[in-house]
């Protein structure tokens, strides 16, 4: 079986190791990339939330880490795992905000993350001291390389796809549009496994008109466990 993903490349070695663990093929082709941002230094802070992988190794190699740490993801907290960080039941912006806003009020917390974190996060400024640093932008990719695999989908080639961000759903359906089969791609991916993971990509799907499934546990061990 042929599962195709799009994170970007600095991330996918690992997910493509845990698809060859499932006895699936990978298909990886990055529908986003990274552009890190010159952020040299960060406040002192009760509390450091930090929302990515990405943010998480920026975060540790510059030496942002202030105070404790909230982080969203197993695999954040395992980057950040000698600071004892503490995570949100569901690993998404809205979990964190809901489970965390009373015990962050009146703290001074710093929020590291990229250009398209969720708005919910910035309303903990209502009840704390916050302050926002974007450590990256998120871009699409609209190449040829993108519209050969949203082809390969169309044509059948593919038996699985996993999103595993909003803006990973945008870009794929802006190559589809440019490749001219923008309705074929929604349709195919309403007839293979389409996984999102997480609530995020799950909404955006749906306002492609793609029915997706997601796991409970926002990783993608828990989405290849929907497509076994």
């Amino acid at each position: 079986m042929k599962v195709a993903f799009f994170s970007p490349k600095n991330s996918a070695e690992e997910v493509i190791e845990e698809i060859k663990k499932f006895g699936f093929t990978p298909i990886h082709v990055p529908m986003v990339e990274i552009v890190e941002r010159e952020v040299n230094e960060v406040r002192d802070a009760d509390y450091t939330i930090v929302t990515s992988k990405t943010a998480a190794k920026m975060a540790v190699s510059k030496n942002f880490v202030k105070g404790d740490v909230i982080a969203i993801g197993e695999k954040t907290a395992e980057i950040l795992k000698d600071f004892n960080p503490i995570t949100p039941s569901k690993y998404d912006s809205k979990t964190l905000y809901e489970e965390f806003r009373d015990f962050l009020k009146g703290r001074k917390v710093n929020l590291l993350r990229s250009d398209k974190g969720d708005e919910i996060l910035l309303k903990l400024s209502e009840i704390c001291d916050l302050k926002e640093y974007v450590l990256y932008e998120i871009k699409p990719i609209v190449g040829e390389e993108q519209k050969k695999i949203v082809r390969r989908i169309v044509e059948g080639e593919i038996d699985a796809v996993i999103f595993s961000s909003r803006l990973i759903v945008r870009s794929f359906f802006e190559n589809a549009k440019a490749c001219g089969i923008y309705d074929k791609a929604a349709k195919r991916l309403n007839e293979i496994k389409t996984i999102a993971l997480g609530k995020p990509s799950w909404e955006e799907l749906k306002k492609f008109g793609v029915s997706a499934a997601f796991p409970k546990k926002y990783t993608f061990s828990e989405a290849l466990k929907l497509i076994r």
